[in-house]
């Protein structure tokens, strides 16, 4: 019996050292993933990356378009600098990237919208309304929206406010048609066509017609 016993407390204590190295185990991963999450910055909540077009229901409508130089603007038939890629930061907070011209929607303190390399002035508010568009609003600088004119033309973001039309977008996934074409952009020529070649004209041959056994 005493020997069952010594056995007995021999295992248990087997088991109870490895349950604490194990334990030890799983607490250091567990450390060293929570290590590698905070010191690789600020992840995105989650991993949307949108290809689409922005469409502001001002005036005629328009698309909005980041140009290589940095401007930016609306447009009515969308171009190729309208594709925007829109990826979410954090909850409620996305940014918005020309796929063509490869620079960032940004907005400074003046409400001045513009495209840059990616910085803090880049992170947008993204609110979506009752109304069901959306209106995006500088996460720096407060109370900054964007905004286009009737006319396509970029607003300062200290002038407008989350209920007019102007802040209003809708983002649309359809392709560009083949008549959505840059407005700059002169027409193509149509091709000449050479002229056909003339028939060669047929020998005029006298139709005689038979009619009891008569030529008429």
């Amino acid at each position: 019996n005493i020997i069952k016993l010594l056995l007995l407390l021999l295992f248990l204590l087997y088991i109870y050292d490895n349950y604490f190295i194990i334990s030890a185990e799983i607490k250091g991963a567990n450390s060293s993933c929570l290590f590698y999450q905070t010191a690789s910055g600020p992840l995105p909540v989650k991993t949307r990356v949108n290809q689409q077009l922005l469409y502001c229901r001002v005036g005629i409508g328009y698309h909005l378009q980041i140009l290589p130089g940095g401007s930016v603007g609306g447009v009515h038939k969308p171009t190729e600098f309208c594709w925007l890629k829109v990826f979410a930061m954090k909850h409620g907070v996305v940014g918005i990237r020309g796929v063509k011209s490869g620079l960032y929607l940004c907005m400074n303190r003046d409400g001045q919208a513009y495209g840059e390399q990616f910085s803090d002035d880049c992170l947008l508010k993204e609110n979506l309304e009752e109304n069901h568009y959306t209106t995006y609003s500088s996460l720096s600088h407060p109370g900054l929206y964007l905004a286009l004119s009737t006319k396509g033309e970029l607003r300062k973001g200290n002038s407008v406010g989350r209920t007019q039309a102007c802040t209003h977008f809708l983002p649309r996934k359809t392709p560009l048609d083949a008549d959505a074409q840059s407005e700059n952009e002169p027409a193509k020529p149509e091709e000449s066509k050479p002229p056909a070649a003339p028939c060669p004209s047929m020998p005029i041959t006298k139709v005689q017609t038979f009619m009891s056994g008569k030529t008429l």
